[in-house]
């Protein structure tokens, strides 16, 4: 899923994600890439233990995979509280121009329902 950064529309409208939400967003596209790197070093791990360091390897494992948990929940909570202030900022939004959002809605379900038509 892609936000557009950029300042302003063609309607010279500021964008809806404030500097806050951007630079959140930023952390965490930047804690996704950690997490691939993580996860990309785990699998690393994993093709040169050998036998005789399978317990090694398994205890090494556990630990990694808590790591990784941890991030994932972290993570989550992270954008479960960036898309709730998305929210309040649409719904102000909605709020400061309600025609615009209604105009904006029917012409967003007049394109779906085209597209589910075919």
């Amino acid at each position: 899923m892609a936000f557009s950064q950029q300042s302003a529309d063609k309607n010279g409208e500021k964008d809806v994600l404030s500097p806050d939400t951007k630079e959140a967003y930023n952390e965490l596209k930047a804690d996704f890439a950690q997490l691939r790197e993580d996860l990309g070093l785990l699998r690393k791990d994993i093709a040169s233990v050998s036998a005789s360091g399978a317990s090694e390897f398994k205890s090494a494992f556990k630990a990694g995979v808590s790591k990784a948990e941890e991030k994932a929940h972290e993570v989550a909570d992270l954008a479960t509280s960036e898309l709730y202030e998305i929210q309040k900022q649409a719904q102000r939004a909605v709020r400061k121009n309600p025609l615009s959002a209604v105009a904006a809605a029917l012409a967003v379900g007049y394109f779906l329902s085209g597209i589910t038509r075919r």
